[in-house]
């Protein structure tokens, strides 16, 4: 799970993915359904700790939450994601893997990528 998680962080394209963090969300949505048909649940309860951690609402998505994390006033939809300026996309996408290596147990690397 770590290497799949450095993976899309560092080389999204390798999954057709341009590196947006809704683009990250549909990814990992898309996995999570597929993980619970196969093997288990990968983000299970991942939404719950976030709202937990941060003290938000439960009734909001994870994305949500993670953007939350970042900006306590954010109360917009998917549509709005991208309308996220470079810098709030990149700093959304980074604080998106930080939380999940923080959720999975795994330590982020020097560069504060998922190992």
């Amino acid at each position: 799970m770590e290497l799949l998680l450095r993976n899309l962080r560092l080389r999204p394209s390798m999954f057709f993915l341009d590196g947006s963090f809704g683009q990250y969300v549909a990814f990992l949505s898309g996995f999570e359904l597929r993980s619970k048909a196969a093997e288990g649940d990968f983000l299970e309860g991942f939404g719950d700790w976030i709202s937990t951690r941060f003290g938000h609402d439960r009734n909001v998505t994870w994305p949500t939450s993670v953007l939350r994390s970042i900006w306590p006033d954010w109360n917009g939809s998917a549509a709005n994601w991208s309308k996220l300026d470079t810098e709030s996309e990149n700093r959304a996408s980074a604080v998106l893997f930080e939380l999940l290596a923080e959720f999975k147990g795994f330590k982020p690397g020097a560069s504060g990528e998922v190992p």
